[in-house]
């Protein structure tokens, strides 16, 4: 009983996420349009690199609109016709997937976790990164090395980073309150070249920084633009478009607007892997 109560109320707050998309949608078409409107929405995490993207889009021939309320209720929106693009931020489920809906990978989420140089570790497995950073492993000489407390590191939210080792590396269990938190990039770097038993992580461009801190292997596999983009390092989230039909000229494009170089250093400044 329990599990069907909470199935039908997942179902409506999708259902409501929905409403508010096609509301949203309804209320720009409304009015008069001097340009070609398009609409994109679905996943929130999504929103902020695209509402950037679609700033920098064509202004003179098309008004695109960004809205947020989840992939799941952005991919329903698509297939009823209410929106132009789904923003997705995991593969679309096999239920929407047929031969009409057309997925565009836009960039990938990743993270680094790294360690000082003079860290006890080089490498870690998944399960012992999960356990670090829930706080069930305190003391590095659990995982081999000297009897020292590990002092974990976590930027503040709205970080993307955190979001991504809350949702991607913990599967939403809590990071551990012994965490010390710091605001930037930059911060996090500091924190760890300070502290040889401390262990934090960094995005993709902040990991190309020239720093003295060790990026981990994470079971067994360097984190690199190589194994990024050949899916080898385990820690991925693949951020999506999703269309269904034919292509419209605004939708084709806005998609071949993505893989521009302009569009590519906007991705970057989102803390994201280009995959073009």
């Amino acid at each position: 009983m329990v599990w069907l109560l909470r199935h039908w109320r997942r179902v409506g707050l999708i259902g409501i996420c929905l409403l508010a998309i096609i509301l949203v949608v309804l209320w720009h078409q409304g009015r008069t349009p001097m340009r070609t409107p398009m609409v994109i929405a679905g996943s929130s995490l999504m929103q902020p690199l695209i509402q950037a993207l679609a700033q920098s889009f064509d202004h003179t021939r098309y008004d695109v609109q960004v809205e947020s309320g989840g992939s799941v209720a952005g991919v329903l929106a698509m297939r009823h016709g209410a929106i132009d693009l789904a923003m997705v931020s995991h593969p679309v489920p096999g239920l929407f997937a047929d031969a009409q809906t057309r997925q565009y990978l836009l960039a990938r989420n990743s993270i680094a976790f790294i360690v000082h140089p003079h860290g006890p570790v080089r490498a870690l497995s998944q399960a012992h990164i999960r356990q670090i950073f829930t706080g069930e492993i305190r003391n590095w000489q659990a995982l081999g090395g000297p009897d020292a407390p590990i002092q974990v590191v976590v930027q503040r939210p709205p970080s993307v980073s955190t979001q991504f080792i809350e949702r991607v590396v913990l599967g939403y269990q809590p990071i551990t309150h012994h965490a010390q938190q710091v605001n930037q990039a930059k911060d996090m770097v500091a924190a760890i070249e300070g502290n040889p038993y401390a262990i934090g992580y960094v995005s993709w461009p902040d990991s190309l920084a020239k720093s003295s801190f060790v990026r981990l292997a994470i079971e067994g596999v360097p984190f690199s633009r190589a194994t990024l983009l050949s899916g080898r390092y385990p820690y991925i989230q693949d951020l999506y478009l999703v269309g269904y039909g034919k292509a419209s000229p605004a939708e084709q494009d806005f998609l071949q607007f993505i893989r521009s170089s302009q569009a590519q250093e906007i991705i970057a400044r989102h803390h994201l892997v280009s995959v073009y």
